[in-house]
């Protein structure tokens, strides 16, 4: 009997013991913009070990139509730092596993820009307790030459650790379909659930981990307010308008012009002329139309032209140029 009576106590201990630790559990509202930052190797690069990062925004909204999933696979951080490099042909990638900041956090928590190219958005309908799904995959083709590509997305395992699926199939009616998957499965819930961890795979390819961030509302990138021509400007003169705008040696061949043994006659006109029409060719060689900068030329001609008739070195010319890049 006492053995019967400490067995049953003890059962009642573990189920007391695994409904506290389920209470406690931090539980996962979907609702609001979130900051999804993927750490993978992918199996078909040259080098699969190579750790690789990505990121976007995801966006989730519940209405009486069932829960909206927008995707936004383009970010855009006010610092980019880790994120991107420029090098001589543009901005690349970083290559390795990127992680924000803590000024990168602030902006996250914040929120962040985007880029609407490639949005994506779904309806899914269920709940959090059956799951959400945004249909059934798509039906097969009826003709042989057409082409058919569908997306299922679905969301399981709310409200405590959600397991987010991507599932994708293209084919025809003469081709065998070929089926993708992307999955993210949460194996921690943190900060009150305000943030999630877990295992990334897609298509059996490519495998790591992910980090899911609750964020500020997202909204669309604008450019700092600035107009498509003030970016022309800015671009143009953050990448063309400092010390490696003129090589040592153009700027020797603009130096050996300017004549010898006092000031020119014509007040270094020439000279003023031959510059301009280096920069303004060299605008044009990097696709910028010179009327577009036309001021920020007329100041850059007239410092290279004062430096060549004081009779500075190219090299004096270069470091002063980098000292005070010409800006809009």
């Amino acid at each position: 009997m006492t053995r019967l009576v400490a067995a049953a106590g003890l059962a009642l201990w573990v189920l007391a013991a695994a409904a506290g630790r389920a209470a406690a559990e931090p539980t996962v509202d979907l609702s609001g913009t979130w900051h999804v930052l993927i750490h993978y190797r992918d199996d078909t690069t040259h080098d699969p070990k190579q750790i690789r990062w990505d990121d976007r925004l995801w966006a989730f909204q519940r209405d009486a139509k069932g829960l909206e999933w927008t995707e936004y696979p383009i970010v855009v951080f006010e610092d980019e730092t880790g994120r991107f490099e420029k090098s001589a042909t543009g901005l690349h990638r970083v290559v390795g596993a990127w992680e924000p900041s803590p000024v990168q956090l602030a902006q996250i928590k914040s929120g962040l820009e985007y880029n609407p190219r490639g949005t994506k958005s779904k309806t899914l309908s269920g709940s959090d307790a059956g799951g959400w799904s945004s249909g059934g995959r798509g039906g097969s083709p009826t003709a042989a030459n057409v082409i058919t590509y569908s997306e299922t997305w679905s969301i399981a395992g709310l409200p405590t650790k959600p397991v987010f699926t991507r599932d994708d199939i293209l084919g025809s009616a003469s081709a065998e379909h070929m089926e993708g998957r992307t999955q993210y499965v949460t194996e921690s819930v943190e900060e009150g659930g305000n943030l999630l961890r877990g295992t990334f795979e897609r298509d059996g390819t490519r495998h790591g981990s992910f980090t899911m961030r609750r964020s500020g509302a997202a909204k669309v990138t604008e450019g700092s307010g600035k107009t498509q021509t003030q970016r022309v400007i800015e671009s143009y003169y953050q990448n063309y308008g400092s010390a490696d705008f003129f090589s040592t040696a153009e700027l020797q061949a603009l130096k050996d012009g300017v004549a010898t043994g006092g000031a020119p006659k014509d007040g270094g006109q020439e000279l003023r002329e031959k510059v301009r029409a280096e920069v303004e060719r060299k605008t044009r060689e990097q696709g910028v139309e010179p009327s577009l900068v036309e001021p920020q030329i007329d100041r850059l001609t007239e410092k290279v032209s004062s430096m060549l008739l004081e009779g500075k070195s190219p090299e004096e010319i270069q470091r002063a140029l980098g000292a005070s890049s010409p800006r809009p």
